[in-house]
């Protein structure tokens, strides 16, 4: 049956484009590319004029990619890459820039995640997409408009707003490895002057993994509840109020590394990655004055997480190794923004402020039989930032303009653990962002930008364990330099043009990049005998990250569209000192690419119209190995995907088939380098996590 789908697929795409004929579209198509605005920047701009990197993924490309989290989009848009090491990527690196874990220590995101005005960053399992208008991903730092945790840059998740007449969905799906999902959405006019949109989605499915101690397939389950309100009130032509409420509830299974680095497993205690986030957001925007607009805004999220796993990844117990982790933590985040921004013609000006705090309680427990037994840890951990910032736009020409903005962060951290760290880390730190901007015709954009950004310092509350007297004194001394870790700072320089051609049948989005990252975080491992690990993070004396990133959108009759998305990346890890994993002694790893930074990535697709509702597609991603991480040199592999959809558009009703991954390649997601295995007499060696294999499967939707 597999095969028979795959086939049919991949033999009608090139049937249907050999037989293109202009004028032939379906609902809501048009001869040209689709005019699309971005909601991340001070004010709502068309993507071809905004002045940086911007990729934007369409509630349209969701849908036809049958992708129901943020994971199954990132490989759609150039030098965006996740790290998984959970049952979904829950951390985003940007041009080579950002995490990969969280375990024991707090944790401040390089790449942030915004979803409907809520700070979610460190927390991506809550990156569902039921009911989504579309993603936007901001390359590069975003200091001046979201400050630390934009470092590297920012995912932006905005769902369909209320609309001024009532209409609503219904979808439903099925796919392979027991997987279904519902949802329903319903909005419109409450009365003259409100409107309302309710979403609700459930997702299930019993992962891709088979544990044959347990005999069980689903142990890396899916299990995703998400629901989604938004309301909006204009009591008055020049007054706004949007209300939005999310809950998401992921209990999720995590059993995805084996000891042959296949997909069937022998854990006898399974783990699981857990997510409940509920949270509010409010907007107020006033626009009774005649030269600015008064915007506020606020937030506040509480998030119950839990992250376990089995360590041996295994029932064996030859020498007494058997063991697993705990970590249960409680997030609560709240934010205020308020913002003036200049109305009219001439000089546009935005000043705002800014203030945060987040309180996350971690407790942690393990089963560690080697270790002596269980042991407990738990931690505290809260931070403060207040935020001032501006911006002004300058017009030095009938098309060239010139922008500078500028923020300026205090943060006021206070970190305790039941081990008796206490530490109260507190800097101020600024940002710069400032952009030349040439309008080349009134649909082509050059532009040159200078950014500024800058992400906070912190502790490494695991390096206690150089306080212990049973710890090698070399290990201990070590460790007793690294308790704190600084501020790190990132100077990037790019060169962009944007824009479209061809009476917009084509778009084009190109840009060039050199960054400077100066005390770059890096995060490294140390090992206490017999398996005891503990991360920390250390500085680096200089990182550099440079690069390339070409879009383009090309409409050739009204029936064909094409898209191409291609990054170049090229980044040096400053010098950062290691433990040996096989040697135990100190190393200097220097020179190499930094971690999950995969030197190219390639994005192909094609889609044709035929009849009046009718489409094929097909889509084809490539990605260059990349280092695991930056203590030790086990490297990916490189990867190359063929994904590919067919399906009918009507006036009411839509239906999908789609396939990714269709020639169902092995590629990793996250890996790690340990000696774990007492079958090959515990030889240091590299443990993969792989990515989704062949799957496919059909949705249906009735919208009205």
């Amino acid at each position: 049956m597999t095969r028979q789908i795959v086939s049919t697929m991949l033999l009608l795409f090139p049937l249907a484009v050999a037989a293109a004929e202009p004028g032939q579209t379906g609902r809501n198509d048009t001869a040209v590319i689709e005019e699309i605005v971005v909601t991340a920047n001070f004010r709502d701009e068309r993507l071809g004029l905004v002045p940086s990197s911007v990729s934007v993924v369409s509630a349209d490309a969701i849908a036809k990619r049958g992708a129901t989290h943020l994971e199954a989009l990132f490989n759609m848009t150039p030098n965006v890459n996740y790290a998984s090491g959970a049952s979904r990527g829950r951390f985003f690196q940007i041009r080579g820039v950002g995490e990969r874990s969280q375990f024991k220590d707090p944790l401040d995101p390089s790449v942030g995640l915004i979803v409907d005005g809520i700070d979610l960053s460190g927390i991506g399992l809550a990156g569902t997409l039921f009911d989504v208008a579309q993603v936007e991903i901001l390359r590069g730092p975003q200091g001046t408009t979201f400050g630390s945790s934009a470092m590297g840059g920012l995912v932006l998740m905005r769902s369909q707003a209320p609309g001024d007449t009532f209409e609503g969905k219904v979808s439903s799906g099925v796919a392979n490895y027991g997987r279904w999902h519902v949802g329903a959405a319903l909005g419109g006019p409450l009365s003259d002057t409100v409107s309302a949109r309710l979403s609700v989605h459930q997702f299930q499915g019993d992962g891709y993994i088979k544990n044959d101690f347990l005999g069980a397939d689903d142990t890396n389950n899916f299990d995703e509840l998400t629901l989604r309100g938004r309301l909006r009130w204009q009591p008055r032509e020049d007054t706004t109020v949007d209300v939005g409420v999310l809950h998401v509830d992921a209990d999720n299974g995590y059993d995805a590394f084996s000891l042959e680095n296949t997909r069937i497993t022998g854990s006898d205690e399974p783990g699981h990655d857990r997510q409940e986030t509920t949270a509010f957001s409010a907007q107020a925007s006033y626009a009774g004055f005649e030269r600015f607009v008064v915007e506020a805004s606020a937030f506040f999220e509480q998030s119950d997480l839990a992250y376990g796993f089995d360590w041996d990844w295994s029932y064996l117990d030859l020498v007494g190794w058997q063991g697993g982790e705990d970590n249960v933590r409680d997030r609560d985040s709240f934010g205020v923004d308020l913002r003036l921004i200049s109305t009219g013609d001439g000089v546009g000006w935005v000043v705002g402020a800014y203030a945060y705090r987040r309180d996350v309680r971690l407790d942690y427990s393990d089963r560690c039989i080697p270790c002596g037994g269980a042991s407990f840890f738990s931690s505290d951990f809260e931070t403060q930032r207040f935020a001032l910032y501006g911006e002004i736009d300058l017009a030095l020409g009938e098309r060239l303009r010139l922008s500078i903005g500028a923020r300026v962060e205090t943060y006021d951290d206070g970190y305790s653990d039941s081990a008796g760290v206490m530490a109260d880390p507190d800097d101020t730190m600024w940002g710069v962002a400032a952009n030349l901007q040439y309008l080349i015709s009134d649909t082509l954009l050059a532009y040159a930008a200078f950014d500024r950004g800058y992400k906070t310092g912190g502790v490494n509350g695991q390096a206690v364990a150089a306080a212990d007297p049973a710890v090698d004194p070399v290990i201990a001394a070590f460790l007793d330099e690294r308790l704190a870790f600084e501020a790190e700072t990132l100077l990037s320089y790019e060169l962009g043009l944007k824009g479209s051609f061809l009476e917009d049948r084509m778009t084009i989005n190109v840009s060039a990049f050199f960054m400077q990252r100066d005390d770059m975080q890096a995060n490294s491992w140390v090992l206490f005998p017999p398996a005891n690990w503990r991360s920390y993070i250390d500085n680096v004396d200089q990182g550099e990250n440079w690069g390339l990133e070409l879009e383009l959108g090309w409409r050739p009759t009204d029936a064909l569209q094409l898209k191409l998305g291609l990054g170049l990346l090229d980044t040096e890890l400053g010098e950062l000192i290691v433990q040996d994993v096989d040697t135990g002694d100190a190393l200097v790893q220097e020179g190499r690419s930094q971690a999950h930074a995969p030197d190219y990535q390639l994005y192909l697709s094609a889609e044709y119209r035929f009849g009046q509702n009718y489409f094929v597609g097909a889509e084809f991603e490539a990605k260059d190995s990349f280092y695991f991480s930056n203590s030790h040199d086990i490297a990916s592999g490189a990867q190359e995907l063929v994904h590919a959809s067919l399906g009918y558009r009507g006036q009411s009703f839509d239906v999908t088939l789609w396939g990714r991954n269709l020639l169902d390649r092995d590629y990793a997601v996250r890996g790690f380098y340990f000696a774990n295995n007492p079958l090959n007499g515990w030889i240091t060696e590299s443990y993969r996590q792989l990515g989704e294999p062949r799957t496919y499967g059909v949705t249906a939707q009735y919208h009205f």
